[in-house]
Formats: structure tokens, sequence, C-alpha cells
């Protein structure tokens, strides 16, 4: 992958925190790329979307209204986009 496709894959998986005051990443995806493969990365990505559905679904059923909630939605979001990000630049790649 390309250092653009990388940037763009890793803008997906980072986000500051509420307040403002710290950049936050869920995954640094570039360090998992110079050393895995596109697929392998993907498939970690969406066994930690697994993971962070069923947390979701726990805190669902204790407390609809707890805000962690609000944070594991947002998560699976750029999870679920990076990952869409990794398939797309591999089938430009594969055309």
């Amino acid at each position: 992958m390309t250092k653009s496709s990388i940037n763009d894959v890793q803008s997906f998986l980072t986000f500051m925190e509420t307040n403002g005051n710290r950049v936050y990443q869920i995954v640094n995806v570039e360090l998992l790329l110079r050393r895995h493969p596109p697929e392998a990365v993907v498939s970690f990505l969406q066994e930690l979307h697994k993971d962070y559905s069923k947390e979701l679904s726990n805190l669902i059923q204790e407390d609809k209204t707890n805000s962690m909630i609000n944070e594991l939605v947002a998560k699976r979001f750029r999870l679920k986009m990076a990952i869409n990000t990794i398939r797309n630049y591999g089938k430009e790649e594969a055309a």
C-alpha cells in the first residue's frame, strides 16, 4: 500500500478525545501494514470490530444510557471504514 492510502486508513482510526486534549489511535495501522499483509490486517480489524460489537451488546443490555455506547458505535464505524478502505485499495491494485 502507498503512504497516502495508509494515511487514509489511519485517519479513520484516529480521533481526538471529547475534551480535545489528546489524540487517540484505535490501532496503529501503519505499523501493522509494515509487518503484515493487508488481508491479515483486515482480519485483525474485523476481530476487533466483532469484540466491540459484543461489548456494545452487553452495554446496551445493562444500561441504555451509558455514554460508552456512543464511543463504541463511533469506534465500530471507524473500524468498518478502515476495513473498506483497505479492501478498496486491494481492488484498485488488482484492476
